[in-house]
């Protein structure tokens, strides 16, 4: 007796056997895992990354970035839909660098924050007190590979 799997098959019960534990198939061949009390996540889910960039005199680097944590960063990451935001921060001569990059699982999460115009800064009330300039944009991107260790 000859067994017969078309090709077809073939990967779909590779696939079976070489996903995680708790691995299923949605209808839309999306894998997802399930992550407890019935509730299932998409393995492969859409995040956009905000990146805005910011630079102070040096000798208001620390002063401002305690300011950005309490007016900023606590405001972000009570939004619904923020998945994390990230702080940079780079002195040169006299120069301090901030970026900061902010992670949504929408573009809709997104304009919980900055409003309407997601391309447009938000910027806090006392910005202007500490930046050298206030650039009017922020880049927004996907993030299609996140390979950092946890």
């Amino acid at each position: 007796m000859k067994l017969r799997i078309s090709f077809g098959l073939l990967v779909a019960l590779l696939a079976l056997l070489c996903a995680p534990l708790g691995t299923s198939f949605g209808h839309n061949g999306q894998s997802q895992v399930k992550k407890g009390a019935g509730e299932v996540a998409a393995l492969k889910k859409l995040v956009i990354a905000r990146i805005w960039h910011g630079r102070t005199p040096a000798s208001k680097a620390d002063e401002y970035y305690e300011y950005l944590k309490e007016a900023g960063i606590k405001k972000i990451q009570g939004i619904d839909g923020n998945l994390g935001v990230q702080v940079f921060r780079r002195t040169k001569d006299d120069v301090a660098e901030f970026t900061v990059i902010s992670y949504w699982e929408s573009i809709d999460a997104i304009r919980k924050f900055a409003g309407t115009d997601i391309e447009k800064t938000h910027h806090l009330p006392k910005d202007p007190e500490y930046l050298l300039e206030l650039e009017p944009t922020v880049q927004h991107y996907e993030v299609v590979l996140d390979e950092r260790k946890r």
